[in-house]
């Protein structure tokens, strides 16, 4: 598979050091033209109903539910017969001495022949964005390096599996010294987003400003999942959150997760597998 910019130097840091230098989703999908979000994605990237997928998962904020809404698209697509591979560019905080906490929580989705250092290839302590964590831990994050690991995990001709790439905070949060960002490795990368969100007041400004933030980077948006990551009262913004995003982004909502952290529905992660796929094939 061609490579998406210079990749030439191609060294990851060890796992965990610190090292100095159909049915149900045609209801879900509104099969419409966004306008802005016309972008036709590289052909490599272009899957039928049986070829790969290869989707990044995105939120609106850290602490939303990205990790969450991987863990049921990725489940929902294995339980569809399919299998994947997950990728984290790099976790930052919930240090156990060796490995970050998003990186463990990521650990059980690895894929068949996946390594650890292929999930996550760069972890630090410092829970902060991650330029700041690498620079706290004396490494130089490069992203011709990032880019790299990511095509690492890619679908080949031999191994035709998915691939879920899970985002580290929001779209903008830089990731390396000179500040390339997360939406820069997605657009770098030609995959497009599921965007996690949140129905809590301040969700409809700050998923417009995710939404649109992509779109002027030519990043294809397929949709929103609603994620309820935490307790919320029965107020008139949450009541209404669900439909004011569809109508502000023009975006179809995929899924809306309940507050249930410590569950996994099945059904729910089929639905959510199903509402990818379908509108992956649809936008393009």
């Amino acid at each position: 598979m061609p490579k998406q910019n210079d990749c030439r130097e191609t060294t990851a840091l060890p796992l965990g050091a610190v090292h100095h230098s159909k049915g149900a989703a045609d209801s879900i999908i509104r099969r419409r033209k966004v306008p802005g979000n016309t972008v036709v994605l590289p052909p490599n990237n272009q899957p039928s109903r049986s070829s790969p997928l290869q989707v990044a998962v995105v939120g609106t904020d850290t602490g939303v539910g990205k990790t969450r809404a991987v863990g049921l698209l990725v489940g929902g697509l294995r339980r569809l017969g399919r299998p994947v591979w997950v990728h984290k560019p790099i976790a930052c905080g919930g240090w156990d001495g060796t490995t970050a906490e998003d990186a463990r929580t990521l650990d059980p989705l690895r894929g068949p022949g996946q390594s650890a250092q292929d999930l996550c290839p760069l972890q630090f302590p410092e829970p902060a964005s991650p330029h700041l964590a690498a620079r706290a831990a004396g490494v130089e994050v490069r992203f011709a390096s990032l880019l790299a690991n990511l095509d690492r995990c890619r679908p080949t001709p031999t191994d035709a599996h998915d691939l879920v790439v899970e985002g580290i905070g929001g779209l903008l949060v830089p990731l390396t010294a000179e500040r390339q960002t997360v939406a820069d490795l997605i657009a770098a990368a030609g995959l497009p987003v599921v965007i996690v969100t949140r129905p809590h007041l301040g969700t409809l400004n700050h998923t417009a400003l995710t939404v649109e933030a992509a779109r002027q980077r030519g990043i294809v948006v397929l949709g929103l999942v609603l994620n309820h990551h935490t307790a919320v009262d029965d107020s008139l913004a949450v009541r209404t959150a669900a439909a004011e995003l569809v109508a502000l982004t023009g975006l179809p909502l995929l899924a809306t997760l309940p507050f249930a952290p410590h569950t996994h529905d099945q059904q729910v992660a089929v639905d959510l597998a199903a509402a990818v796929l379908a509108r992956t094939v649809a936008i393009v």
